[in-house]
């Protein structure tokens, strides 16, 4: 039961952490959807971009690294790999298809990895194109924490 109770209490601090980062992918989603990417940028939209981006791959890295893997704790799932995660996460409805689970992990890689400055504009188009998408997996996965009462009152989800 002690183990049952501190894997509870890792997925809500994983929730909470994936709560306060999407708040943030929000605010700067608002402040870039109407950016026209086919000219020159300004240096603020440039810089409100690699914010975008930034945070895009942070909800990313902590909703299938670290959120996923601890709903499977949480229902005594043995621990795997990460397709064996998002392969469950699409039996709970959680994602449609592991090809949108790899869409999502290539971009967050991309904007990792990405050095060649010339190369931004197609991945920040792509950013702009999935972030909803992204916003919308994290909204599921909040309904379903609530529907299986694995959140607690006052966490703000």
């Amino acid at each position: 039961m002690t183990s049952q109770k501190s894997s509870l209490q890792y997925f809500q601090e994983c929730l909470e952490q994936l709560h306060n980062a999407s708040r943030w992918l929000e605010r700067s989603y608002s402040q870039c959807v109407d950016f026209s990417l086919q000219g020159k940028l300004s240096e603020e939209q440039f810089d409100a971009l690699e914010n975008l981006s930034s945070r895009f791959a942070r909800v990313t890295d902590i909703l299938f690294n670290k959120t996923y893997r601890a709903l499977d704790l949480v229902e005594l799932m043995e621990p795997g790999t990460l397709i064996d995660t998002i392969n469950r996460a699409v039996k709970r409805g959680l994602i449609e298809s592991t090809e949108l689970a790899r869409t999502l992990k290539d971009i967050r890689n991309e904007i990792v990895h990405e050095y060649v400055v010339e190369d931004l504009q197609s991945l920040q188009q792509d950013v702009l194109a999935h972030t909803t998408t992204l916003l919308v997996l994290v909204s599921k996965l909040n309904h379903y924490s609530r529907d299986k009462s694995l959140v607690t009152c006052g966490n703000g989800l």
